[in-house]
C-alpha cells in the first residue's frame, strides 16, 4: 500500500521542496485520477492535481479522498483548475514556498519527471518559473514503488486474467466450431469484441501470428487465413480499473513435426525452470541466465532474442525487467512476466507467456492457462 512517505522520500533524498509529476500512470496510483494534468507532491506531503477545464468535472469526480481505495487521510487531493498551464502551475507552486515560510537554506528546488517531460515542457515550466526554482530531473522513483502490488492490485489484474482467458479460449472456440476460414485478424478483432463484452479492453495491440508469422516476435496479425494444421502465437492481456495483464499461448492445431516438438519442449522447460527459482532476494538477471542458460543447452540460444520478462501493473510494461543486466533484487509483492521464447526465421516461433506474483516462498503463477500441451483441444477443455 502506498504511504505518504513513499512520496516525500525522493523529494527529501534530493533537498528539493516537491515532486512535479506527469506519467498518467503514477497520478492515477497516487488520486485514482486517469485523465490528463501534472500533480505536485510538497515536501510536506500536501497533494495538489492541476487540470484544464476539459478535465476538471472528471477529476472531482475521480480523485478519491480519505480512506477510498485503501490510501490513508494524508492523501486528500486539491484539485486546482489551470488556464494557461505553466504559469499558473508555477505560479501556485511558488505561493506554496511562501506559504510555508521557506528560509532559503536552498534554492528552492522542484523535482520532475524528466523521461515523461518533453523539452518544450521543460523550458516553458523553467520560463514559468522566472528561472528562481531550479528544477531537477527525476528518473523512475515511482515504478519502484509501484511494483509492490497490494491486494486490491493483485485482485484487478487476476481479474483481468480471467476476462483475457475467458474472452481468448472463447475466440479460438469460435474459429474452429464455426468451420469457417478465419485469419489472424479476424481472430484478434474476435478477441476485442468479446474484451468490449466484457466491459475490458486491450491491455497492447493484441498479437495473432500463424505459421512462419509466428517468427516474429511482435508481429502485427495479418489478412493471412489460419491453417487448421498449422501453428498459432497468440499474445494477449485485458484491463480491470486500470490493471493489466499479460499472457502468450502458442498452439498446434493438427499434428506437429519434431521440431516443432522439441522447440517447445525446450522452451516450455525454460520457462519452468526460471518460475521455479523465483522467490525474495534472488537476482533478476539470474532468473534471466536460467532460461537462457537451457535453451542454450537444447542448441536454440541464438533464437533467445528477448529478455525474459517484464513487470506488469498500470503499464504492460513497467519495473522491474527481468533481463540479464539487471542485478535487482526480487521481492515479495512484484508481479511479473516469465516469457522465453525461440524464433525460427521461415518457419515459425513459440513463445509461452504467464505472469507471476512473488509470495515470501517462491512464485505464485496468476494467469491460468495450462501450457505444457501445445494442442489446441487440450486448453479448450
Amino acid at each position: 500500500m502506498l504511504n505518504i512517505q513513499d512520496l516525500i522520500f525522493p523529494i527529501n533524498n534530493k533537498k528539493a521542496s516537491g515532486f512535479l509529476i506527469k506519467n498518467n500512470s503514477n497520478i492515477f496510483y497516487i488520486t485514482f485520477y486517469s485523465g490528463g494534468g501534472y500533480l505536485y507532491v510538497s515536501e510536506s506531503g500536501k497533494i495538489t492535481l492541476y487540470v484544464d477545464g476539459r478535465y476538471a468535472q472528471r477529476a472531482k469526480k475521480e480523485a478519491r479522498k480519505a480512506e477510498d481505495g485503501g490510501r490513508s487521510k494524508d492523501f486528500n487531493i486539491n484539485i486546482i483548475g489551470v488556464k494557461e498551464i505553466y504559469k499558473d502551475i508555477a505560479a501556485d507552486i511558488t505561493k506554496k514556498f511562501i506559504d510555508i515560510g521557506n528560509d532559503n537554506r536552498y534554492k528552492p528546488a522542484v523535482l520532475f519527471e524528466s523521461p515523461y517531460f518533453t523539452y518544450e515542457e521543460f523550458l516553458s515550466f523553467k520560463k514559468a518559473f522566472k528561472h528562481s526554482v531550479k528544477l531537477i530531473p527525476s528518473h523512475n522513483a515511482l515504478l519502484k514503488i509501484r511494483s509492490l502490488k497490494d491486494k486490491n492490485e493483485l485482485s484487478y489484474i487476476k481479474k483481468a486474467v480471467s476476462i483475457a482467458e475467458d474472452s481468448v479460449l472463447n475466440s479460438l472456440r469460435e474459429a474452429l466450431d464455426s468451420g469457417l476460414e478465419f485469419s489472424e485478424q479476424g481472430i484478434a478483432a474476435e478477441y476485442k469484441k468479446r474484451l468490449i463484452n466484457n466491459n475490458s479492453k486491450e491491455s497492447f495491440e493484441t498479437i495473432v501470428l500463424s505459421d512462419k508469422n509466428s517468427s516474429m516476435p511482435h508481429g502485427a496479425p495479418s489478412g493471412k487465413p489460419v491453417d487448421r494444421n498449422g501453428i498459432l502465437l497468440f499474445d494477449f492481456g485485458a484491463e480491470c480499473n486500470g490493471y493489466k495483464s499479460d499472457e502468450t499461448v502458442t498452439l498446434h492445431f493438427g499434428k506437429p513435426d519434431k521440431k516443432f516438438s522439441d522447440v517447445y519442449d525446450a522452451v516450455y522447460s525454460a520457462q519452468q525452470s526460471a518460475i521455479s527459482k523465483i522467490k525474495p532476494g534472488v537476482k533478476f538477471k539470474d532468473l534471466d541466465k536460467t532460461a537462457r542458460d537451457y535453451i542454450e543447452k537444447r542448441g536454440y540460444g541464438k533464437y533467445f532474442t528477448h529478455s525474459l520478462g517484464h513487470g506488469v501493473g498500470l503499464d504492460i510494461h513497467e519495473y522491474p525487467y527481468v533481463y540479464n543486466k539487471n542485478a535487482d533484487t526480487v521481492k515479495e509483492g512484484m508481479v511479473f512476466t516469465v516469457e522465453p521464447g525461440v524464433y525460427l526465421e521461415g518457419e515459425f516461433g513459440v513463445r509461452i507467456e504467464d505472469m507471476c506474483y512473488v509470495e515470501r516462498d517462491g512464485a505464485q503463477v496468476i494467469t491460468n492457462i495450462k501450457k505444457k500441451s501445445f494442442y489446441v483441444k487440450d486448453i479448450l477443455q
